[in-house]
């Protein structure tokens, strides 16, 4: 198959999230597996040109329609980690993908608006015949109705994939105006007319890209059932109910060349999941000392507990506030590594900063080595996110001998298994759970893992191997993928 993705990030030269991890980890898997695979992605003026091979210049010049103009634009063909990029440079006077990041511009819908009309001309003057169009949020969820009735691409199914169903791409009619499409024709209740009665003039990309595509991949299974209800479908919900018959989800997976504790240059000691418990936790307690050095932390026997993820709302930062100073309470060091896009909440974390001085490493930037570093050095990593379409932190956590204590939701709950739920096998548990989204519950899984810590170091050994035997890779979720798309070109031929 020829498969095609259109996306807004790819790693690890475009990462703003786990986004950019999946499109890479399914994007080589299934070109393993024997399938030609693409990503087209923009041209982003922080892209290095060092992590490129052979970079050429595809398209030297075309045309992309936006408020009554055509714009100049080229594409770049590239190879990175494997995969052939095709990297739009859009040369709009506005400038919209030379901005230094990829989200958090008061234009991000024209932007990537532009990005997917743009990508879908450079598909239209290449017309080469694609079995799969595989669009990623709503960033590109436009270019599902460029593809079947703009330019009527030689495309024979498209997927639309929901990393996180709450991000929406919400707009007004005439921002479909702007790049070519008549909106008003557009909003009616089985295209882009949003599902809520109080706003009915406005435009949902994401919703509109749902009505086009053949197939709807939830990043997990628990996800694809939470969006179907009020709580996670984030207003979308009645549209997931109806179109539920194509909708499907499949646990995303983790690229293990990328995190590798056997191998991963940015840590001090490596250890692998086939080590005995004894050299794990040697190689762990290594890699703690370096950061305590590093970071004027006490290191020994007491637990570290860590976080590493963004402060924002779907994130819990208040749970990870409570989570940082019942640690310290216990007796535990407490690591933060992420950014805080909120100024308010950026100054109160740096207030809990200060006053934690020496027990806690707060870092607001992220650092990718540093990441590394922290998973291979913590015992635990809190997860108390509101909502988690997959996650791959906790993956990580466990590849890394990390044990994770998370929220119940979406991907937590297929991939960490209580070590007190007597309904799971033991060889499969592998962390600490909590249901409700509150501090007590929180707090309770925090305690019960620094008890264990402190009590009966055994069961959290035998935690450490299952997560690490796990396996978190590609292989499995490619395979589903696979399976999906061969049945969409199956109802293709069938219609």
């Amino acid at each position: 198959m020829r498969i095609v993705h259109i996306a807004t990030e790819f790693a690890p030269i475009a990462k703003a999230g786990g986004l950019g991890e999946v499109i890479l980890g399914l994007s080589r898997e299934l070109c393993r597996i024997g399938h030609e695979v693409e990503v087209i992605l923009p041209k982003y003026d922080f892209i290095p040109h060092s992590s490129l091979q052979r970079v050429s210049l595809e398209v030297p010049d075309f045309k992309c329609f936006e408020k009554g103009q055509l714009h100049a634009n080229a594409m770049w063909s590239a190879e990175c980690e494997g995969i052939p990029l095709h990297l739009l440079e859009a040369r709009h006077p506005a400038g919209y993908f030379h901005r230094g990041k990829i989200y958090g511009c008061d234009d991000d819908t024209a932007r990537f608006l532009y990005f997917s009309r743009a990508a879908a001309e450079y598909l239209k003057r290449t017309d080469r015949p694609i079995d799969i169009l595989h669009l990623h949020d709503w960033h590109s969820a436009l270019a599902a109705l460029f593809a079947r009735d703009v330019f009527r691409l030689p495309v024979k199914a498209i997927a639309l994939s929901i990393h996180n169903a709450a991000y929406q791409g919400k707009c007004a009619v005439w921002d479909l105006d702007y790049i070519g499409l008549p909106g008003q024709k557009h909003l009616t209740k089985d295209a882009f007319q949003d599902d809520d009665p109080a706003h009915p003039s406005l435009i949902n990309i994401l919703k509109g890209g749902l009505a086009y595509a053949d197939a709807i991949v939830a990043v997990s299974p628990t996800y694809a059932k939470e969006i179907l209800t009020p709580e996670y479908g984030y207003g979308l919900d009645p549209t997931f109910r109806k179109l539920e018959k194509k909708l499907v989800g499949i646990l995303n997976g983790l690229d293990l060349k990328f995190w590798d504790p056997e191998k991963d240059r940015s840590i001090s000691a490596h250890f692998k999941a086939k080590d005995p418990i004894e050299t794990i936790l040697n190689a762990k307690g290594q890699n703690r000392a370096a950061l305590a050095k590093r970071f004027s932390l006490p290191a020994a026997s007491r637990p570290w507990v860590g976080t590493i993820t963004r402060l924002a709302y779907q994130k819990g930062p208040e749970l990870i506030e409570a989570a940082l100073l019942e640690t310290i309470r216990l007796g535990g060091v407490f690591i933060l590594l992420g950014s805080a896009p909120s100024p308010e909440l950026r100054a109160h974390f740096e207030n809990l900063k200060s006053r934690c001085k020496g027990q806690a490493l707060l870092h607001f930037e992220y650092d990718e080595a540093l990441a590394h570093e922290v998973y291979a050095a913590l015992d635990f990593l809190v997860l108390p996110s509101r909502y988690e379409p997959c996650g791959l932190s906790q993956m990580i956590a466990m590849r890394y001998g990390t044990l994770p204590i998370a929220r119940a939701t979406g991907g937590h709950l297929d991939t960490i298994f209580d070590c007190d739920d007597p309904n799971i096998p033991s060889p499969k548990r592998n962390g600490f759970l909590f249901r409700n989204y509150s501090e007590p519950a929180q707090i309770e899984a925090l305690r019960r893992a620094i008890d264990r810590f402190k009590k009966n170091p055994a069961l959290l050994h035998a935690l450490i191997k299952n997560g690490m035997s796990a396996d978190w890779s590609w292989a499995k979720p490619a395979r589903e993928y696979e399976r999906l798309f061969l049945q969409l070109l199956r109802n293709t031929a069938n219609r």
